[in-house]
């Protein structure tokens, strides 16, 4: 028997019309990622029954939960659809806010064990969270985490089923970030990293007569970050001081209309902290942050894409 391995596997995913119903005939989205998988996580319980001989008499099944995460290199149009999930929402006019309409995928992870393919299937996946971090000389990096309803296993293809390509867009790195601004400061902090992260809050909602949940709760969408500054005046840091709030944008891309622009117009400045080091660093800010409704935009956060 072959040993698989992580090389030859893909991971795909189509959109449900149906919560938890695969479309017939699906055509498959291959995604690009670089670690990851989703898993079941089961529940047991054993009998709290005393018995003389003291041996356990069995330890039964009570629920089947499917949860994990992907490790993700962002490029332009690799995500979009996932995007749509972790913000509830749909693209209008290359515009998308976080809202309130949930929309649910089956993801496919394909193995080849010698030449003989395996398949691993979960149906009724919400994206719980979306984290993207860009620094300063590296690649621009994320994560995102799914909750679904069951797996199923299987050596063949769905009935009719076909695979649409990754793209082979670039992958973005912290070079290709411009118009930056942080609170409206002028001149803009020099800003060695930030990181974004959308979550929904997600919770399952388990029913008597079932192992799955029978549907997912969506809560908060809470949009947080953390920013990390060279210390350059006392303008960002007041921020902190004051409690103070406002708006964050930056743009990500390096190909002319094949970038994306995320705003978070209304920002509280959290606990952060200025730190001065040792003796051969520079002094830095770093801030956590979380973005808050802004009636403007009737939103927390805004994503633009097809940025001239």
């Amino acid at each position: 028997m072959s040993i698989a391995s992580t090389s030859r596997s893909t991971v795909a995913y189509i959109a449900e019309s149906t919560f938890g119903e695969t479309p017939a005939t699906p055509t498959f989205k291959k995604l690009r990622r670089t670690n990851g998988n989703l898993t079941t996580k089961k529940t047991t319980v054993v009998s709290d029954e005393v018995q003389v001989d003291r041996n356990v008499r069995d330890e039964l099944q009570v629920a089947q939960d499917v949860s994990g995460s992907y490790d993700l290199e962002l490029s332009y149009g690799t995500l979009d659809d996932i995007l749509e999930g972790v913000a509830l929402s749909a693209w209008s006019s290359d515009v998308l806010k976080n809202g309130t309409t949930g929309k649910s995928f089956t993801f496919e992870e394909t193995v080849d064990v010698g030449g003989s393919n395996t398949y691993s299937r979960f149906p009724g996946c919400y994206i719980d969270q979306l984290s993207l971090t860009v620094s300063s000389r590296a690649l621009v990096k994320g994560s995102v985490s799914i909750m679904g309803l069951n797996e199923t296993l299987d050596t063949a293809i769905i009935s009719g089923a076909t695979y649409t390509a990754a793209n082979s867009n670039v992958i973005e790195t912290g070079v290709t970030v411009a118009s930056l601004s942080v609170a409206g400061l002028s001149p803009a902090p020099k800003v060695k990293s930030i990181a974004v992260t959308i979550k929904n809050n997600l919770r399952i909602r388990d029913t008597v007569g079932s192992l799955y949940t029978e549907e997912f709760g969506m809560g908060q969408c809470d949009v947080t970050g953390t920013l990390e500054a060279y210390f350059e005046s006392n303008a960002l840091y007041q921020k902190v001081l004051d409690h103070g709030s406002g708006s964050i944008s930056f743009t990500i891309g390096s190909v002319t209309t094949k970038k994306y622009t995320f705003t978070m117009p209304l920002c509280r400045f959290l606990d952060g902290a200025k730190k001065l080091g040792g003796k051969n660093d520079d002094v830095m800010v770093s801030i956590p942050f979380r973005a808050t409704y802004d009636a403007t935009s009737g939103a927390s956060i805004t994503i633009t894409r097809a940025v001239a």
